[in-house]
């Protein structure tokens, strides 16, 4: 035989022996595999293990990240130490003249901030922390039982939001001319989630809502509580703030001078127009007549400064004021001598455009309305004793729809714990504006180069009109107006000019109108005649000037 061939086929066998062996280390192999894949299946494993140890390391690591940047945020200032971890929302923090109040059945009862049952935020008791001022206060000092109201503000704890849905938009008319307009644009209402935050920190449990105008994707820290005063921030990070419960009403009897108190602020505009008459009137034909004499830079008469309004249901709503002067008044709330026994300890000012956006998601969340739409105040009988000639009532609105306490479906909560007025009444004015040349004329007072923590500046588009300074302002967030409206950026100048299209596209089908030009300040909520379009997430322009439809709300921090 061929010693070749012969050497061949001993190496074929060999060969044919390894092939073996390692066939059946494979199979040994493969089956402990198996085991070991069925351990893991079952959770016992090592892949349970293992996911075990990743999950237990990913919280350690937060909770590291979460003690650092409290840390740090108490370094700077912020802290948690007014969360109540009990009701999972920042405590209200009571200011010098504040009295606690809760209702019971038909009356409100004086309180203290220890009551257990002065507040609860959640979702099936809804009951907004209340405040009364010492201005008009009276009560039983037995009972307890308060027999004249001061003036009322409302607890706004701080909270991150997301929009969790949007809503079908649909254009019954591409074009809609004034005469004919008389369709919506909008269906419905998009859904917000809020989650309240641990003191002035950003965290909520052990996650962290983040800074970014990104609400449609996570949690976005409400920028009415950040110290961000270009988004109506405030120069210090906020645990939350105190909001007016009704628009600004007139205090004291009509006719009588001396039945108000005069606040430090005097008129520097005293002509406005009637919506009846259409007419320009000066204050003294006011309703309130001589007890709103002013000292006029247009006329150079002397007479009584502006009166302090009185921020309680029920009572005339404080109109035929510029937005200056609402600005100027506001801001002098804390006077010394004041009517409302507040000091230092509070800030008041005229509600920015950020916080009603905060008043207004907080009210559509399941905190508030949970998606419903708040009523309309349309009630303009404010008063037995006003002129039965309506050409001749220049005080039209009623706060809280004169009867508040039955009017609940106006409130922002749909019980007596909210806030009113948010739709109809008056068109409040706010300290937002678009920052164009025309501010001096009603609202030199609030001018200012930049925007401050008592007022948020607006830039200007392309071209000083509604649809360029809407899309100009996009990345603002949190005030309810890009975030919850629509608009139709291809629409050309002529068009914005002379047609109403897209002019209710808020959520609700509520006013969606950006300031521009000369109306260059924003007002909210709408007044008693707008029906369908009034509502919080209503917004519009104005001028600033008197107007007997116009008035305004304070925020006191």
């Amino acid at each position: 035989m061929n010693k070749n061939l012969k050497n061949k086929k001993v190496k074929s066998k060999t060969n044919k022996g390894i092939t073996l062996v390692a066939l059946i280390i494979t199979i040994i192999v493969l089956l402990i595999l198996a085991v070991v894949a069925i351990q893991a299946v079952k959770g016992d494993g090592i892949l349970a293990h293992a996911k075990n140890a990743r999950d237990k390391w990913e919280e350690a690591q937060r909770n590291e990240e979460i003690a650092l940047d409290q840390l740090t945020g108490s370094i700077n200032g912020q802290t948690t130490t007014v969360y109540n971890e009990e009701k999972k929302v920042n405590a209200p923090e009571l200011k010098t003249g504040m009295v606690p109040v809760k209702y019971d059945t038909d009356h409100w009862v004086v309180t203290t901030e220890d009551d257990p049952e002065w507040y609860y935020y959640t979702e099936d008791k809804k009951q907004w922390a209340n405040v009364m001022l010492q201005d008009n206060l009276d009560y039983d000092e037995t009972t307890k039982v308060v027999t004249s109201e001061g003036s009322m503000f409302v607890w706004i704890p701080r909270f991150a939001y997301k929009i969790t849905s949007l809503p079908e938009y649909t254009e019954t008319q591409s074009t809609i001319s004034s005469a004919e307009y008389t369709t919506r644009t909008t269906e419905s209402a998009g859904t917000i989630d809020v989650v309240f935050l641990q003191g002035n920190t950003d965290y909520y449990g052990n996650k962290k809502a983040i800074r970014a105008n990104k609400a449609t994707e996570d949690y976005v820290v409400h920028p009415s509580f950040t110290n961000d005063v270009n988004l109506g921030g405030w120069d210090r990070e906020l645990t939350g703030y105190w909001v007016a419960k009704f628009e600004a009403a007139y205090s004291g009897t009509a006719g009588d001078p001396n039945s108000a108190q005069d606040s430090t602020v005097h008129y520097t505009r005293t002509y406005g127009k009637n919506g009846a008459t259409s007419k320009s009137e000066h204050i003294l034909n006011n309703y309130y007549g001589q007890k709103q004499i002013a000292d006029s830079a247009l006329t150079g008469e002397k007479g009584k400064a502006i009166k302090y309004p009185i921020f309680t249901g029920n009572r005339p709503s404080f109109n035929y004021i510029s937005i200056g002067d609402s600005y100027s008044l506001c801001l002098s709330l804390n006077a010394s001598g004041n009517p409302y026994g507040i000091n230092n300890s509070s800030d008041p000012h005229l509600m920015k455009n950020s916080e009603w956006g905060a008043v207004a998601y907080l009210s559509h969340s399941k905190y508030g309305r949970n998606g419903t739409e708040i009523s309309i105040n349309d009630n303009k009988e404010f008063s037995n004793d006003s002129p039965s000639d309506e050409s001749k009532r220049t005080v039209w609105a009623t706060t809280g729809g004169g009867n508040y306490k039955s009017n609940t479906t106006q409130s922002s909560t749909g019980y007596i714990y909210g806030i009113y007025d948010l739709s109809g009444g008056v068109w409040e004015r706010v300290a937002g504006y678009v920052n164009n040349t025309n501010i001096a004329t009603y609202g030199a007072s609030m001018q200012v180069g930049n925007s401050t923590k008592y007022v948020t500046l607006y830039v200007k588009g392309e071209s000083d009109n509604r649809i360029p300074n809407y899309v100009a302002n996009k990345d603002f967030y949190g005030d309810a107006v890009a975030e919850t409206s629509k608009i139709d950026e291809s629409r050309t100048e002529t068009d914005n000019a002379s047609i109403y299209y897209n002019y209710s596209t808020s959520w609700f089908h509520d006013y969606s109108i950006f300031p521009l030009n000369d109306r260059l300040f924003f007002t909210r909520g709408g007044n008693y005649l707008n029906e369908y379009d009034a509502g919080s997430f209503t917004f519009n322009g104005s001028a600033g000037d008197l107007y007997d439809y116009y008035g305004f709300r304070a925020v006191l921090v």
